[in-house]
């Protein structure tokens, strides 16, 4: 693989490379993207990228410069060793020239305009599709109305750290800005992990005995997007035990292994569901098994295991 040149590097946007690693802006303003500090512990956001000339600066420590410059800090390196780390993760891919940002009209913005306790019968449908009570999502959701351009829409709402939050409905899977995780905190010493927020109103109602004692005297974390991940870390690192809900997918092993990188170490609760793509789908199989009358996932899958153990035993 040919090295990057510094020159070439320094092409490769800022926001695009922070993306990479999970960091979001918690706002735009014309050319510039503001975020909470990747280099500390901030709560109003003073680190400045301004994507017309690519280039980074820190209000909170006067620090600033081209991504090689941030890249450097970050991983704790020369400038050298990190164009070194930008070849071999072949991050030139991302891009190397800068279209000019996308400009969002104020009539394309999702502004919300109302926060309601959930009445809307489409929405509590939409609830019931994916086997969550009503009761259960109104101790955590609002029915959210919101404004796209000229035309209104409701879905539910379930609040992030900002105040913002993420939109659901039958059609529409967004939020409100500025994106960011959810944090239930209930001083707890353990913390469960989750993806989105239908899969924590999943877990809470899930009554198998194995899920139930990893729950049970729970913090819970809801990262609404897997880039938000490496911004979770502290919280993490503040617990004792660490118990992973994420999807049985290729994101999902991907985000275990970032976590295991930096000296998190966790349970991995998937396994639970491996057979299922995430823990809204696992609940569902369940509600349908009791439904049916026929015998619940994990049953059957230790009856099987029963089977196999006695078949050897004969032997």
């Amino acid at each position: 693989m040919k090295k990057l040149t510094f020159t070439e590097a320094k092409q490769i946007p800022i926001t695009d490379y922070l993306s990479r690693l999970g960091f979001e802006p918690a706002y735009n303003r014309g050319n510039d993207s503001w975020y909470h500090s990747p280099l500390r512990e901030e709560r109003t956001p003073s680190f400045k990228v301004n994507t017309h000339r690519n280039v980074w600066f820190d209000h909170g420590t006067g620090d600033g410069g081209t991504i090689i410059d941030l890249g450097a800090k970050l991983h704790q390196c020369s400038l050298s060793e990190f164009l070194e780390k930008l070849t071999n993760e072949n991050l030139s891919s991302l891009s190397l020239h800068r279209e000019p940002p996308k400009i969002h009209t104020a009539e394309n913005k999702l502004e919300v305009l109302s926060i309601n306790e959930l009445t809307n019968p489409d929405l509590i449908h939409y609830l019931t599709t994916r086997s969550i009570d009503l009761e259960t999502a109104r101790s955590y959701c609002k029915e959210v109305e919101f404004r796209i351009g000229e035309r209104v829409y409701s879905a539910i709402g379930f609040p992030n750290q900002q105040g913002a939050f993420e939109l659901r409905n039958h059609w529409f899977k967004g939020s409100s800005s500025p994106k960011d995780f959810s944090f239930i905190d209930n001083n707890e010493k353990k913390v469960a992990l989750l993806e989105g927020f239908i899969d924590f109103l999943s877990i809470v109602k899930i009554d198998t005995q194995e899920v139930k004692e990893l729950v049970a005297k729970s913090d819970f974390l809801i990262l609404n997007s897997l880039r938000l991940l490496n911004r979770t870390i502290p919280i993490l690192k503040d617990h004792k035990e660490v118990n992973l809900f994420l999807d049985n997918d290729s994101p999902g092993e991907d985000a275990k292994k970032n976590l295991s990188e930096k000296g998190i170490r966790f349970n991995d609760a998937s396994i639970l569901y491996r057979t299922y793509k995430d823990v809204n789908e696992y609940l569902t199989a369940i509600k349908k098994a009791k439904q049916s009358n026929v015998e619940e996932p994990e049953q059957s899958i230790n009856k099987l295991k029963q089977r196999r153990r006695s078949r050897g035993m004969r032997r």
